[in-house]
């Protein structure tokens, strides 16, 4: 479903991603993991075509991401990434959601506006999403009134809508309050039990253990180590992934809230 090939992306002079290559398969559920500045978000938005990138290779069921496959650097048309975009959901760690409009229509907005589905179909999937998410009491709430949690799960539905082949996660855990995270790994949970193609960056190392089929360990922009998640969280063979692992070993969330050593 995904195929990277020495991927190199810099930022001035900053190399952000070094000679990157994995494949994905279709139904895999891929999890990232690193210290925070390693390269993961800007993979997938590279994978999405949100970052131009200065080397290798990225397809998508082998069709090529961004630019012509051959010599040279030659980008596609905007028509061909707009097409591309339409297949690879990604949801961010803030909820971009459009204020000014109910749940429902963020929801239908892609489909009735990209894909140029009836509204009234547009609006039955969103519904059957929004349920499916356990937000079908909420379709004519506006943003301000939902949870964190609540509103990144009408991400996720916002994205589904477009009949993605693959979804990308991009730290979507990070801007809640502890509480509202579980109902929103729930959410993804229920997607990879339903065979959905996932690539997802994440500090919930118990959430990555749990759902991935394998890990990477991302390290200075390259992939220090990979495997399953047996392979990689329980058993470290550096000791660069030994020490960002025990970060989590060592500290636990007290019901107080307060961290503590363990």
């Amino acid at each position: 479903m995904i195929e990277i090939k020495r991927l190199r992306k810099c930022y001035g002079d900053h190399l952000v991603l070094d000679d990157v290559s994995f494949s994905v398969a279709k139904g895999e559920v891929l999890v990232v993991i690193g210290a925070s500045g390693s390269g993961k978000s800007t993979l997938l938005r590279c994978i999405n075509f949100l970052e131009e990138f200065e080397g290798g290779e990225i397809l998508i069921e082998g069709s090529p991401v961004g630019y012509a496959p051959g010599e040279g650097r030659v980008r596609l048309p905007e028509a061909h990434i707009a097409e591309l975009r339409t297949h690879v959901g990604m949801v961010f760690q803030s909820f971009n959601l459009f204020p000014h409009l109910t749940v429902l229509e963020n929801v239908t907005m892609g489909p009735v506006h990209v894909k140029q589905e009836p509204k009234p179909e547009a609006e039955e999937r969103a519904r059957q999403l929004l349920q499916k998410v356990g937000l079908a009491d909420k379709v004519n709430a506006y943003p301000a009134r939902l949870s964190g949690g609540q509103q990144q799960r009408v991400g996720i539905a916002r994205a589904l809508a477009m009949r993605p082949k693959v979804m990308l996660f991009d730290e979507v855990t990070s801007a809640l309050d502890p509480e509202l995270v579980e109902e929103v790994l729930s959410v993804v949970r229920q997607l990879a039990a339903d065979g959905m193609t996932m690539v997802i960056v994440t500090h919930e190392m118990a959430f990555a253990r749990d759902i991935a089929d394998r890990v990477l360990f991302f390290d200075k922009g390259r992939i220090a180590e990979a495997g399953t998640a047996n392979e990689v969280l329980d058993n470290p063979k550096t000791d660069r992934l030994r020490s960002f692992l025990s970060r989590f070993a060592r500290v636990t969330r007290r019901a107080d809230g307060c961290n503590s050593p363990c």
